[in-house]
């Protein structure tokens, strides 16, 4: 193929060759022959080139084709060989949202619990002997230590707390102690023999009476006298009365047209001995109070 195509250009160069020299002078001619032959050469290289070129882009394909074949079968090698790959699971266990871990609280039969109950009991009965040395007292329902830790009220049943029977025990965020305590009963007739009169704080009926024993004057004035006092004070304002007296057996009496009227009795009223710390917590509570003979007056104005 090659001798034909470079034999008939050869044959077509001498013909052109030939040509130049008779139709034109002699310098015209040289310089077109020059030409055609300067044509001739390149066309020549240009045709070697171009069937090189060719040949080159074969072998280029070819060899896409061998890589393509090869990187096909490895890929089909690997998948047949590698187990499958849990894609899901991955992704769902950190999508998953991480919550902080909190206390475990101990089961409501477990030792722990019983001896957190017991350090609670514990508390209430030092807050009741306070006011009431000789009171007791047991839960009128077993309490959940859970319910108590959040702060829900627990009503317990009491005894020597004077009339009261039941309390109620709350605990605040700050672990403070609350006692409210309280009468529980059905209503009765009064008796023919209850005395509605109480005697003079200067009879000798009140001086044979033993002076009760107060622990903490201030855990008293939050469970007894300040409840009966401020609702007093609230009504003898009204009325006009600025002063009243309390008496050592703890009868509150105030005065009306020059007579000392009832209007209270306070319950397990401390002694004279711990009148000086009362004034204290009366002043706290903005009263004033002063200890006048064997009586003690508090004013409010």
């Amino acid at each position: 193929m090659r001798k034909t195509v470079f034999t008939k250009s050869m044959k077509i160069l001498i013909i052109s060759l030939l040509l130049l020299a008779v139709f034109f002078p002699k310098d015209r001619s040289q310089k077109l022959m020059a030409l055609a032959l300067i044509l001739w050469i390149a066309a020549a290289i240009g045709f070697l080139l171009l069937r090189k070129s060719g040949k080159l882009i074969k072998k280029c394909r070819a060899l896409l084709s061998a890589l393509k074949q090869s990187v096909g079968q490895i890929l089909a090698d690997s998948e047949k060989t590698l187990p499958p790959v849990p894609v899901q699971d991955q992704p769902a266990q950190s999508e998953e949202p991480i919550s902080p871990a909190k206390p475990a609280l101990p089961a409501s039969d477990s030792r722990e619990c019983q001896t957190v109950l017991l350090h609670i009991s514990l508390r209430i009965t030092e807050k009741l002997k306070s006011a009431y040395p000789q009171s007791v007292w047991q839960w009128k329902d077993t309490p959940s230590l859970q319910g108590i830790l959040n702060g829900e009220t627990t009503r317990i049943l009491v005894e020597n707390m004077d009339a009261y029977t039941h309390a109620d025990i709350s605990f605040d965020r700050f672990g403070r102690i609350h006692v409210e305590p309280m009468v529980i009963g059905s209503f009765a007739e009064p008796t023919e023999n209850s005395a509605d009169e109480r005697p003079e704080s200067g009879s000798a009926d009140a001086e044979t009476n033993p002076e009760p024993s107060v622990v903490d004057v201030r855990v008293w004035y939050e469970l007894i006298g300040q409840k009966v006092l401020e609702e007093l004070i609230t009504d003898l304002n009204a009325n006009g009365h600025s002063m009243l007296t309390i008496k050592e057996n703890g009868d509150i009496v105030v005065s009306c047209q020059k007579k000392k009227i009832l209007k209270a009795t306070l319950d397990s009223f401390p002694g004279k001995t711990y009148w000086k710390e009362l004034l204290s917590i009366l002043e706290e509570n903005e009263l004033k109070g002063k200890i006048s003979d064997n009586s003690l007056q508090v004013s409010w104005i």
